[in-house]
C-alpha cells in the first residue's frame, strides 16, 4: 500500500499530534511536580509521554488500521498489510518538560519501506504545526515554507544537541563546538531535536548538526522530512544520505553544507 493511496494520512497525523499536544499541555500546566521514571542514566519517561503515545497510536489506528508503528515508549508494532511505518516521539524534550522549560514537541513521521515520506512536528504550547510530505513541500500551518537563500557563514545561527550524564560523546561535541564557534554567529541547544531540525528548514536556524548526542530515529525522522522539503541538504558528517548508515547528522542549505562538514570533521 503506497502513501498515495492514503491522501488523508497527513490529516490524521496532525489530528493525533494535536491530541497528544493537549495531553502534554495539561501536564505542563499541572500544579506541583511531574512524576517520572528513570529509563537510564539520562532518559526520563513520564505518564504524559506514555499517554500521548497511546493517544497517537489509537487515533492513527482507527483511521489507518493496517500501518505499523515504531514508538519511543511502545517499541515496534508490526503492520498488518501495509509498507507504512509510523515513527513516534510523543514528547521530544522530556527534560525541558520536567523542568517546565516551554520548548518541547510531538514528532510523528511516516516511513514507506526505507524512505521517510511524511513528517509532523507540533509545538503544543505555541499551537504551531510544522509538516511536510515528500515531493509536496514543507508547511507551517497552511503556509508553505519558502526555499530560503543561504546566509554567509559568519551570520549563521546553528542548532545542535549535546550529550549529558553518560549518554553520548562529550569529547566529540567539545571538539566540534571549538571548531565551529569562531566561524558562526551563534550555537544553540534548546533541547528538542525535532524542533531544532524543523527550525533549520524554516530559517530560524541556518543549520543543525549532532554527533556527540545519541539521537534515535524517532528524534529526527519527522524533522528531516520537513527540512528536506524546505530545501535543506541532509546527511551524516561522512556524506551518507541513508539514515540507516548514520551516526551523526548535518542539516544545512546546500551551499553551506560542505563547508560545515569540513569544519566539523577537523
Amino acid at each position: 500500500m503506497s502513501h498515495t493511496a492514503q491522501p488523508d494520512l497527513m490529516h490524521t497525523l496532525q489530528e493525533a499530534a494535536r491530541l497528544a499536544g493537549k495531553i502534554l499541555t495539561e501536564g505542563y500546566h499541572k500544579a506541583g511536580g511531574i512524576d517520572f521514571e528513570r529509563k537510564g542514566s539520562s532518559d526520563f519517561v513520564t505518564h504524559y509521554d506514555q499517554a500521548a503515545e497511546h493517544a497517537i497510536i489509537d487515533t492513527i489506528q482507527r483511521a489507518h488500521p493496517d500501518v505499523g508503528f515504531l514508538g519511543e515508549e511502545t517499541g515496534v508494532t508490526p503492520s498488518r498489510s501495509s509498507d507504512l511505518t509510523i515513527i513516534i516521539d510523543p514528547l521530544d524534550g522530556t527534560n525541558n518538560f520536567l523542568h517546565r522549560v516551554p520548548h518541547f514537541s510531538v514528532s510523528i513521521a511516516v516511513r514507506q519501506g526505507a524512505t521517510l515520506i511524511q513528517g509532523v512536528v507540533y509545538h503544543p504550547l505555541l499551537d504551531e504545526m510544522l509538516w511536510a510530505v515528500r515531493g509536496q513541500g514543507a508547511y507551517q500551518g497552511s503556509r508553505r515554507l519558502p526555499i530560503l537563500p543561504a546566509r554567509p557563514l559568519n551570520e549563521m545561527l546553528v542548532g545542535t544537541c549535546l550529550p549529558y550524564h553518560h549518554k553520548g560523546d562529550c569529547t566529540t561535541s567539545q571538539r566540534q563546538l571549538a571548531a565551529l564557534m569562531p566561524h558562526v554567529a551563534g550555537i544553540r541547544s534548546p533541547g528538542s531535536a525535532a524542533l531544532e531540525i524543523a527550525y533549520a528548514g524554516m530559517g530560524r536556524f541556518d543549520a543543525f548538526w549532532s554527533q556527540g548526542a545519541e539521537l534515535e530515529l524517532w528524534d529526527i525522522a519527522a524533522g528531516i522530512v520537513i527540512a528536506r522539503e524546505a530545501g535543506c541538504q541532509v546527511s551524516d558528517l561522512a556524506g551518507h544520505d541513508d539514515p540507516d548508515e548514520w551516526n551523526s547528522l548535518l542539516i544545512a542549505h546546500p551551499e553551506q553544507h560542505g563547508i560545515l562538514r569540513s569544519l566539523l570533521n577537523e
